[in-house]
């Protein structure tokens, strides 16, 4: 007949102010899930063994708190460690998927905590207690599996638990509750605690010397990365400067560019004033030499005709121009050139009536080409200057009235001919 065994847990802990339990069996399925606020030592305790008698507690960091390590030694189960502290981003993802799986909630991080501690230690356990299932339905003995798991946590190994486990079963008595244990006995139960508590012992200062070379790796660690960043952030700091020197040289090849256009510019700007100034000096020449003025020739009687003559050939005050087209200029045309305070017009075919007012208005004579005798120099119009006077005397200039009576001439010479072709 077996002897009913409480059921064996694993315990997962998060103290503080709320506290978080959670509690599995060694098949890793949940029992409870919960978290109180203000809970003793003594409540955590009544709570847990409530539920059966604890094999593993379990704590999400590492080293555990003091708080695990006392609850561990009241109830002689194995403190359970992580090799370092559990991340966040682990904790929920193991809950996550326990709880998709068995339908689990956590209702806050104490009870997240809690339950990601007791899963990590059933993990760590797993592989131990299935090889421990996989060994007893081989041997077909009847002694209960989570024995086997309570010791094979403590540091036996499979064989050794199930040896003593089928020893401890062999002497019980077939009445349930009778014991019988002699002198012997005692001693070897003594002998048996304290070699368990030396291994526990052991294996706690090795799991403590491990955990200390863990967090100074963890410190090299962080120091590696902590130069790798820098490292990396003074690179980044080289790119962007040397973005921005090839940006500033950019913009400064574009300036260059910029000014070397405008340096032409102004170069062949000066070239025409200095080929201008070479032209008028010549004609200064030729005009001492010969008794000659020039005429400062504009092509078109236009705004455009204006614009060129002024620029090529600087018409200023007391010039005397010479309009080759006299045609298609207006009122406003004509103004333009009497603010230049020019002395007199030379035009070469008809004017306008309109333009000849205004050079009436402002006393300024105009005189046909056909009245002078104009002499072309070096492409340049040039005519004696006694002539022109003596054309102004002799009245040889253009009027208002003449411009009326030369209309009249046209119109009756237009008429002759449309009648002699009738005729």
């Amino acid at each position: 007949m077996q002897i009913s065994e409480a059921r064996k847990l694993i315990v997962g802990v998060d103290p503080g102010l709320n506290c978080g339990l959670a509690i599995l069996s060694l098949n890793g399925e949940p029992i409870l899930v919960e978290s109180h606020r203000g809970w003793s030592m003594s409540k955590i305790i009544e709570r847990i063994i409530s539920f059966g008698e604890p094999t593993i507690i379990s704590s999400d960091v590492s080293p555990a708190p003091s708080l695990l390590e006392e609850l561990a030694r009241k109830l002689n189960a194995v403190l359970f460690e992580p090799a370092i502290s559990m991340s966040i981003e682990e904790k929920h993802r193991l809950t996550r998927l326990y709880a998709e799986r068995y339908d689990v909630r956590a209702e806050n991080a104490h009870e997240v905590d809690a339950l990601a501690a007791a899963i990590k230690a059933y993990q760590h356990y797993k592989s131990k207690f299935e090889q421990v299932d996989a060994k007893l339905r081989d041997l077909g003995c009847g002694v209960s599996p989570n024995d086997v798991k309570d010791l094979v946590a403590r540091g036996y190994s499979i064989s050794r638990a199930i040896k003593v486990l089928v020893e401890k079963r062999s002497e019980k008595s077939p009445v349930i509750g009778a014991a019988l244990v002699g002198e012997e006995r005692m001693r070897e139960v003594i002998e048996n605690l304290t070699q368990r508590l030396m291994m526990e012992r052991e294996r706690n200062r090795l799991l403590r010397e491990a955990n200390r070379e863990l967090q100074l790796k963890v410190k090299a660690l962080e120091a590696e990365i902590e130069s790798l960043r820098e490292a990396l952030e003074k690179i980044r700091s080289e790119q962007v400067l040397q973005i921005r020197r090839e940006r500033e040289y950019r913009k400064l090849y574009e300036e260059i560019r910029v000014l070397r256009d405008k340096v032409l510019e102004q170069e062949a700007q000066l070239e025409a004033y200095r080929q201008m100034l070479n032209r008028l000096q010549s004609l200064s020449d030729s005009e001492s030499r010969e008794r000659l003025i020039l005429l400062k020739p504009i092509e078109s009687f236009t705004r455009e005709g204006l614009n060129k003559a002024f620029n090529l050939y600087n018409i200023r005050a007391g010039d005397i121009v010479f309009i080759i087209d006299s045609s298609g200029g207006g009122s406003s045309t004509a103004e333009n050139l009497v603010k230049r305070g020019i002395k007199a017009v030379i035009i070469n075919g008809a004017m306008s009536h309109q333009a000849l007012e205004i050079f009436e208005k402002h006393y300024i004579p105009v005189i046909p080409s056909s009245s002078l005798n104009i002499k072309w120099i070096d492409g340049l119009p040039y005519a004696d200057p006694d002539d022109i006077k003596q054309a102004i005397k002799d009245g040889k200039t253009m009027s208002t009235i003449n411009s009326v009576e030369s209309l009249r001439e046209i119109i009756r010479d237009y008429l002759r001919e449309i009648m002699n072709q009738e005729s």
